[in-house]
């Protein structure tokens, strides 16, 4: 895993304030309506649609809030309606890793609330958020009583395996550039972040947030992928041009 250096307070390390999360704003759309664009809602009967749409809790996070703390129960499970948010693990001493990203359609945290246990790692919100959170109790209600929405989660807890994997083998294997793209092209999981388009609204120092690497040493690399026609670069977002290339990069040193 990468490490890290020291993240400000508004980075959330345990032991620090943070910011706290922003009162709830105005939904213009009800639970259910907002909910009914994943593709697990969508499967569940009426009756199991109307509980998680009633408890589901719709809350926005600053840039820097703590979505959930390490150590802390497992309470919600974690999807994000807009924004992106990180997981990761800060060390006191300032060494950290971050295990992944996850942006606007990608859930989080069914493993920890499967195995009832405490938070393994620290949720973070890299940009402000909007932020679903089902709880633990309907979580397990539709898990127990929902053959989709436990398909879902099996496949859920399969791929994002794979994906954590794919991740511990990059960040130890592979040079900067290739960490970088990796990075970019696991946003394009198809199962796990399914609303990911061509054109990701992403700064480079949020891809260092995410890969570990200074914003100087981001910038590198994506001139070097955009030099290889598999990115154009923009102010503050990043179209991929050539996904296929992108997803390869590296690999090939493994």
């Amino acid at each position: 895993m990468s490490s890290l250096p020291l993240p400000p307070a508004s980075a959330g390390l345990p032991g620090t304030a943070a910011p706290a999360a922003t009162a709830p704003a105005a939904t213009p759309e009800p639970p259910a309506v907002l909910l009914a664009r994943h593709e697990w809602f969508a499967a569940l009967a009426p009756q199991h649609q109307a509980l998680a749409a009633r408890q589901t809790v719709m809350q926005d996070f600053a840039a820097g809030a703590f979505v959930a703390r390490r150590g802390e129960p497992s309470r919600y499970w974690i999807g994000v309606e807009s924004g992106l948010i990180k997981l990761a693990v800060y060390t006191p001493d300032g060494r950290g890793c971050t295990f992944s990203g996850v942006p606007a359609g990608g859930w989080c945290g069914e493993g920890s609330v499967i195995k009832r246990e405490a938070r393994r790692y620290d949720v973070i919100a890299i940009r402000d958020s909007r932020i679903a959170l089902v709880p633990d109790t309907v979580f397990h209600t539709l898990l127990a009583e929902s053959l989709p929405f436990s398909s879902f989660v099996v496949r859920q807890l399969n791929e994002r395996m794979g994906q954590f994997i794919a991740t511990v083998q990059n960040d130890r294997l592979l040079g900067a550039d290739a960490r970088v793209a990796q990075a970019i092209a696991q946003l394009f999981h198809a199962a796990l972040y399914p609303r990911t388009n061509a054109v990701l609204e992403l700064s480079q120092e949020e891809i260092g947030l995410l890969t570990g690497l200074s914003r100087q040493r981001v910038n590198q690399a994506l001139r070097r992928l955009a030099a290889d026609g598999m990115v154009d670069i923009s102010y503050q977002s990043i179209r991929v041009t050539d996904l296929e290339r992108l997803r390869r990069v590296g690999l090939s040193e493994l």
